[in-house]
């Protein structure tokens, strides 16, 4: 059996895409050793390192109505804490990322330093809730002395924590090559694009490019035997979180054309 690491890429609704490459590691039999990741996608990673199946976790995320997750507090952030904590609280209770089947490392940024924090012990809720802190919209969670907030500021695809040589790690990023929308289409008749839409699409490929720099330099870790995987499509917007099952699939057949599975029995 091979032994690897999964380094699963975050942003926004996309992070719902390590749900078809588990799926299709899965029909291949084919288990990683450790998984490391930040922001939301660490939901998706502790689901599947508790044991749950790409079947269920698909199931679960079908369940779940963002707009109710939202509960805000312009005093302390936009979005308060409250409803995201009891939603992870049901699907984790009290569990302990040292007590998961599959290794663990959820990734935070240390305010204070800059510095990343990893997560190999502590409660699965609040580790999360530390990895999830995107400034200004949530506020950073404390952990001792320390003020955590979401690691992909630094970098969205964590290789270099990851322990095992050999790395399968997969990006959800756009390409930061695609055009910006300067027309749109209502009931077929052609629009020109609205000033608060452009700049939307603007700073979308703004922090896009910040985080392919971030992932290109995580791709060079010269100590580490990479597989990289991302498929290119620029349809599906990071909001689109409804679109849920067509971006499983996507990455599904991605990892399936590339021929996934062989290049890790072959290189791994």
């Amino acid at each position: 059996m091979p032994k690897f690491s999964l380094a699963l890429g975050w942003w926004a609704a996309r992070w719902l895409a390590h749900i078809g490459v588990i799926k299709y590691l899965e029909e291949n039999n084919l288990v990683p050793n450790e998984i490391s990741g930040t922001s939301m996608w660490s939901i998706i990673a502790a689901l599947y390192a508790a044991g749950n199946s790409a079947i269920e976790m698909e199931e679960i995320c079908s369940k779940i109505s963002y707009l109710k997750l939202l509960d805000f507090d312009l005093k302390k952030g936009i979005i308060k804490w409250e409803n995201i904590k009891k939603f992870l609280k049901e699907l984790f209770w009290n569990t302990k990322i040292e007590n998961l089947k599959i290794p663990l490392k959820i990734v935070a940024t240390n305010l204070k330093n800059w510095e990343k924090h990893v997560f190999t012990s502590w409660k699965i809720v609040d580790a999360i809730r530390s990895s999830i802190s995107i400034p200004w919209i949530i506020m950073p969670n404390p952990h001792k002395w320390e003020e955590l907030v979401d690691w992909w500021i630094v970098n969205n695809l964590p290789i270099e924590v990851l322990d095992w040589i050999n790395i399968v790690a997969i990006s959800v990023l756009r390409d930061v090559t695609r055009e910006l929308e300067m027309k749109i289409k209502i009931l077929g008749i052609e629009f020109n694009q609205n000033i608060f839409w452009l700049s939307y699409q603007i700073l979308q490929k703004t922090i896009d490019i910040m985080m392919k720099q971030n992932e290109s330099r995580s791709l060079l870790s010269p100590d580490k035997n990479i597989i990289y995987i991302h498929p290119k499509f620029v349809w599906i917007d990071y909001l689109e979180f409804n679109k849920f099952k067509e971006i499983i699939e996507i990455w599904y057949k991605e990892s399936k054309h590339n021929g996934l599975a062989e290049k890790i029995k072959e290189k791994f």
